[in-house]
């Protein structure tokens, strides 16, 4: 009985050590499940389609005694959220059913991996769903390439997006565009199955969670792997259909996004352009291409990016039209010219109760800097060299995009900001920008032509004499001169005469360019005695006036001497 008792025990511990030796001892983990399960042959060069039941699981071996090259691409991009994936490696022969875990992963996150293959090495893919979902599979030779995408803002609520042609049969290959403020999707099929799900929702009024699971079970009714990435019509991307998920247009050149659908996707045929509109300025977007083929038939990423449509007040100067504004901290403008005409842009700018600094960019480098403006300055700013594809910042936006698919068209960014005595204040501003000298319908004041000067012999109780030098324009041959007195207070500053009414009529006089005197001499009536002026000096032909510098008089405080 004893020895009965000594052999029973041996044979027990036995089989425990070769339990521990089997799968305990080795910190890695060796999979010999999936044998009891049936193992499909993974396609390569080609896209699949798997749907998973729940608590199914799905074997899939590379074939790589029929694979050429010796490194294989894997791509996999899940539609749904339930889903996992593992990869295994092992050689062939006595040992084939031990596998090593070599990666695995989960989610709705698109995984792409290389692996190097030989005729005895064996590699398995295990896709398993506890809820149920699915996914898409490629095994291919080659590498996924990338193809540059550039989103340009349009507007506040409008996004043009451009990207070159596929790399891969770009003849056979249509695109589709997926946008969203919510996720960045990677995968065409997880933001088809979203798009589907909202909307079913919102017909059927699904809100519970019963009813959801109802729906997934119902879209999934089949296991079998399948090239299409629905089996609706709707959702048929590649057999010529090319019907928008949000617009029923045929190749819609532009789509609408809304509040309450997101992502948005459009099909836009072998375009390879597409205008996003009804943007929310405050919101980041995401937008992705997928190419669309016969052998990439549930969509292949090509392209991704983001992108936050501008939210500063930047104003946009148009040729020859003066823009006026209270410049208080920062203020910024933009013009657009054509690159070469006139080799740059004439910009004038007017200042009215303080002074300013003015700096002009381009493609993010500084042409012209001026500073403590007062009140009147006209420059030329010189176009940077161009080149052929330039990546453009600027202040409208900070919108990073490719100049290379526009018209030959330039940005020029001018900043304008109070003077540093004048930083605690508002100054008025006038800002006019032109590509030709002559267009910009201000008279210029070349060199001291600003100066403003008091003929102080004639100076009386009433009135005072000025002189000043005469403005030019090549546009016109009269140019009017008005002068603007304003009785100051005691302990009064700086104002802004040319904007506000003075208790005096304003004196106006017409001047043609032709006449022989070098100066202008212009009485001052009406004003009274004993008291302090600023007298403003403005020129204009047919566009806004041009202020000269203020000048500050005293008239006599008696009259008993005239």
């Amino acid at each position: 009985m004893g020895q009965l008792y000594i052999l029973a025990t041996r044979v027990a511990t036995l089989l425990i050590l070769h339990a521990a030796g089997a799968g305990l001892a080795s910190p890695t983990v060796l999979v010999t499940r999936y044998m009891d399960r049936v193992v499909d042959w993974l396609p390569s060069d080609n896209q699949t389609v798997y749907r998973l039941g729940e608590g199914e699981i799905k074997n899939l071996e590379l074939n790589t005694s029929a694979i050429l090259q010796p490194i294989v691409y894997i791509t996999i991009s899940p539609c749904t959220r339930d889903l996992h994936w593992s990869l295994y490696y092992g050689k062939t022969g006595p040992n084939n059913g031990h596998l090593v875990l070599e990666k695995e992963g989960s989610g709705v996150e698109l995984s792409t991996f290389a692996i190097i293959v030989s005729p005895n090495d064996r590699y398995v893919l295990q896709l398993s769903s506890i809820k149920g979902g699915s996914t898409v599979v490629s095994a291919r030779g080659e590498a996924t390439r990338h193809v540059r995408m550039r989103l340009r803002v349009r507007s506040r609520r409008r996004l043009a997006a451009n990207w070159d042609p596929s790399p891969i049969d770009p003849q056979e290959t249509t695109y589709c565009v997926v946008a969203s403020h919510r996720k960045n999707y990677t995968s065409l099929c997880a933001a088809q199955y979203d798009v589907r799900s909202s909307r079913l929702e919102k017909s059927n009024g699904l809100n519970s969670e019963t009813e959801r699971k109802k729906l997934d079970n119902a879209s999934r009714t089949s296991t079998e792997a399948d090239n299409k990435i629905d089996v609706e019509d709707t959702f048929n991307i590649y057999e010529g259909n090319f019907r928008s998920v949000y617009r029923r247009k045929k190749f819609g050149r532009s789509t609408k996004v809304t509040t309450d659908e997101d992502p948005v996707i459009a099909c836009v045929g072998d375009r390879t352009h597409h205008s996003i509109e009804n943007l929310d300025p405050s919101t980041t977007y995401y937008v992705n291409v997928f190419g669309v083929a016969k052998d990439r038939r549930s969509g292949s990423l090509l392209a991704t990016g983001s992108v936050k449509p501008k939210t500063s007040t930047a104003k946009r100067l148009r040729e020859n039209v003066p823009v006026k504004s209270d410049v208080r901290g920062k203020s910024v403008y933009y013009f657009k010219a054509a690159i070469g005409a006139g080799g740059g842009i004439w910009l004038t700018v007017s200042t009215c109760g303080g002074a300013i600094d003015v700096e002009v960019l381009a493609k993010g480098k500084r042409l012209y800097m001026e500073k403590n403006i007062d009140p009147h300055s006209k420059f030329f700013v010189t176009a940077p060299m161009t080149m052929s594809s330039t990546q453009e910042t600027s202040d409208e936006g900070s919108v990073q995009f490719d100049s290379s698919s526009e018209e030959a068209r330039l940005r020029y960014v001018i900043r304008i900001t109070p003077s540093r005595w004048d930083r605690d204040s508002a100054v008025n501003v006038e800002v006019t920008a032109s590509t030709t000298r002559w267009g910009i319908n201000t008279p210029e004041l070349v060199g001291d032509g600003a100066i403003v000067r008091e003929i102080r012999p004639q100076r009386t109780c009433h009135s005072v004499d000025i002189a000043f030098l005469p403005a030019a324009h090549n546009a016109t041959d009269v140019i009017r001169y008005c002068t603007i007195p304003k009785e100051l207070a005691t302990g009064e500053t700086i104002i802004c005469i040319s904007t506000k009414r003075s208790s005096n009529k304003n004196q106006c006089v017409n001047h043609p360019q032709t006449s022989p005197a070098p100066v202008i001499v212009q009485k001052i009536t009406g004003l009274k005695s004993g008291k302090k002026y600023a007298i403003q000096v403005t020129a204009s032909s047919k566009g806004s006036s041009v202020p000269y510098n203020i000048l500050y008089v005293e008239t006599n405080s008696s009259c008993k001497e005239e």
